[in-house]
């Protein structure tokens, strides 16, 4: 069972929270560390129910040195393979008057129970009460100690001390049990006392390297988000009742985490979620928002249009925790729907948990991928051709791709239903969709671009978006994960897009694989781990793709990928958050430490800052090198010698659009405005033209923004121009 697999779960009793304690706490000391001496049994039908208790006679018990397991070298005492081992500390108390607060520090593989005097203090991934002793923990659960990680933080107050710590002797008892029982190959049980002390008196020892005193007061231009789950784990699956409240004085004003919930307050249920950030301490969260009922609720909120459905992102291996934010700016900017942002500071049953940035989940909804809203009897017809959202992701397929991924022979991209989900989608629509991406799939591997090709099953723009900013980002993981893509109903369009773009947190330099950290070098035919599709090498061998390429790159390079205007952006958010970033390196102080998979490491918020900075004008520079400067298109042909002085204004152009050249004989002369696939928007003929000015302006007032081309033909010839709107 040996994984890098951390679900952090801070779960307090339900009578342990509103806390607020370091004002009267002069000093931290610990009481108990998990080297100290201990007795242990492991889990058996024959270990009474007064184990708990203090004074439950345990001479019977093997005596020992903690933490008790095996299989990750952080144990003081090694044992053989259980379900589950049982561990008792004695400890003393020597005057509980100047204790203020106390901390229970666990760190363990893979579920617990902890009691202090036979009260319950803390629990993680068990259910029962109490556990049977042959019970698995409810998941997998990695140690993070031996990986120089921080271990999982339980805060008590003194009120709540008051029920179960006594001056004197006292013991903590723990029970420790694993997920894959007997065929585990880890277990890790180290667990840590701390006590805040009012006084300056030394009656302890000193804390661990990486101890932090608690944060729980704050003051912040960031909005304040503090979830209660009334002492329920959070888990990655499924789902749990918790409440929410937000703080907000708006933007640019000063708010307090003791504040009232002046901006939201309500419930919900939430769960864990990520992949390999899951091997981090600071997890990632989606939550649904519920009414009285528990039926979800669309509300609005920090101005976010409304829905139910958000997730908190934690940038934890991001230590300038802008690379999402960065992300989702620019790839809004260039036009479709990508999810809206904005950060935050967490606290989660009254534990803060640093800076998060709250994000929309990708769904369809009329604010979010607005496309038809499939039903379950929309299984014929125009109704069954939309609308569809699906990704290439990590986990379990939905269906396989026909064609092998780059550079590996014989293996297939996935796909997965993301709505309908895999619950709900019924079989006529799975159908459909697989049907229709199989035959993208097959027009593109022909060759087809132009005429009955690829393009007519896909938005071929929003494609060139998608490629821009994955590359832009050098995303290691663009193309073959967390890579979305919707489809639309018939009537209303009926073509495939590519996004939302999704997860840049190991983006833009912060990869020690895959190049990742390098400037130079395009991601979608670099052969890594899991392969890309296909998709992104042929179209890239094609001229077409590479010349709408060329002209959008030009085009965003002159306003939204402008270098000033992304390093502005930059600069302004790592000022703004600066504040709240330094409390979330005091609550995760990693500054100094290899985070999986930095390149290196920076030392400070500004250094990091300033890396980042450092990528995106390499980067810009390498892909202005790569991408051609010469925006041709396929609808330009030799240039007609009848015309000279040719020149259109303005351009970008807002309604009308002025045209003038030199005819040098009479001709016939057909202007027409055509998209960058070359579809024809507008055209109109001028017969038997008189040689000398022509001058006439086109109303494009019609026209979406974007990138256009203009089209000027005579009988012998014809020339172009490209114009943007």
């Amino acid at each position: 069972m040996r994984i890098f697999t951390l679900i952090a779960l801070f779960v307090l009793n339900s009578s342990l929270f509103n806390i607020d304690v370091t004002a009267q706490v002069d000093h931290w000391e610990t009481v108990l560390f998990p080297q100290d001496a201990c007795r242990y049994m492991k889990g058996s039908a024959l270990i009474p129910d007064e184990w708990t208790l203090l004074d439950f006679d345990d001479q019977s018990w093997t005596s020992a040195t903690g933490g008790i397991g095996y299989g990750d070298g952080d144990d003081g005492t090694v044992i053989s393979p259980v379900i589950s081992v049982y561990v008792r500390y004695k400890f003393t108390i020597q005057d509980s008057s100047v204790i203020e607060a106390a901390m229970l520090h666990a760190d363990y593989d893979d579920g617990f129970v902890a009691y202090i005097n036979g009260k319950e203090i803390a629990r993680s991934l068990l259910t029962g009460n109490p556990p049977a002793h042959n019970a698995e923990a409810n998941e997998l659960h990695e140690a993070t100690l031996y990986q120089g990680g921080v271990p999982e933080v339980f805060t008590y107050e003194r009120e709540a001390l008051r029920e179960f710590l006594q001056e004197g002797d006292n013991v903590l008892a723990v029970q420790v049990h694993n997920y894959e029982g007997l065929s585990s190959s880890d277990l890790s049980s180290n667990f840590f006392f701390s006590a805040g002390l009012t006084n300056a008196a030394t009656s302890y020892r000193q804390p661990p390297f990486w101890f932090q005193s608690p944060i729980t007061n704050i003051s912040s231009k960031l909005p304040i988000i503090k979830i209660n789950t009334s002492g329920r784990s959070i888990t990655n699956e499924p789902k749990i009742d918790g409440t929410i409240g937000i703080i907000w004085n708006g933007e640019g004003a000063e708010s307090g985490s003791n504040n009232d919930f002046n901006e939201y307050e309500g419930n919900i249920a939430i769960e864990k979620r990520g992949q390999s950030s899951l091997s981090f301490p600071k997890n990632g969260y989606g939550f649904e928002l519920r009414d009285a009922e528990g039926e979800d609720l669309d509300t609005s909120f920090l101005d976010f249009p409304k829905e139910e459905d958000f997730i908190l992102h934690g940038p934890y291996s991001d230590k300038t925790l802008l690379r999402n934010a960065l992300s989702m700016h620019l790839a809004n900017r260039l036009g479709g729907y990508h999810s809206r942002t904005r950060h935050v500071e967490l606290f989660i049953n009254d534990q803060y948990e640093g800076v998060y940035l709250l994000m929309e989940k990708i769904k369809r909804d009329k604010n979010r991928i607005d496309i038809a809203n499939l039903k379950k009897d929309d299984i014929e017809a125009d109704e069954l051709t939309g609308g569809y959202v699906f990704k290439i992701d990590k986990g379990t397929a939905d269906w396989t791709s026909k064609y092998d991924i780059v550079n590996k022979r014989g293996v297939k991209i996935g796909f997965q239903y993301v709505t309908p989900n895999r619950n709900k989608i019924v079989a006529e629509q799975a159908a459909y969709i697989q049907s229709y991406v199989d035959s993208a799939e097959l027009a593109l591997s022909l060759g087809a671009f132009g005429g009955k090709g690829f393009e007519e099953y896909v938005d071929v723009p929003s494609f060139v978006d998608h490629f821009i900013i994955k590359e832009l980002a050098k995303d290691v993981d663009a193309y073959r994960i967390s890579s979305y893509y919707f489809k639309e109903k018939d009537s209303e369009g009926g073509k495939m897009h590519a996004g939302p773009v999704w997860d840049f947190n190991i983006a833009w330099g912060n990869a020690n694989y895959c190049n990742g950290d390098q400037a130079n070098g395009w991601m979608y035919s670099f052969n890594c781990d899991l392969g890309n599709p296909f998709w992104w090498n042929a179209l890239m061998s094609k001229d077409a793709f590479r010349e709408q390429l060329a002209c959008r790159w030009t085009e965003l390079r002159a306003g939204p990928l402008h270098q000033d205007s992304i390093m502005s952006y930059i600069d302004e958010q790592s000022a703004f958050l600066a504040p709240a970033a330094a409390r979330n390196f005091e609550r995760w102080p990693i500054l100094d430490q290899y985070v999986w998979p930095n390149p290196r490491i920076h030392f400070s918020y500004p250094a990091e800052i300033n890396n980042l900075k450092q990528f995106v004008r390499s980067r810009l520079i390498w892909m202005d090198q790569v991408i051609s400067s010469a925006c041709l298109t396929s609808a330009t042909d030799d240039v007609a010698i009848e015309v000279e002085s040719l020149q259109i204004y303005p351009n970008p152009v807002s309604d009308m659009l002025h045209v003038q050249f030199e005819l040098l004989e009479t001709t016939d002369v057909k202007l027409s405005i055509h998209d960058i696939l070359g579809s024809t928007l507008y055209q109109d003929r001028y017969s038997g033209q008189a040689l000398g000015r022509f001058d006439t302006a086109v109303n494009t007032s019609s026209l979406l923004s974007g990138s256009y081309i203009l089209k000027i033909a005579t009988p012998t010839g014809s020339t172009a121009l490209l114009f943007t709107k």
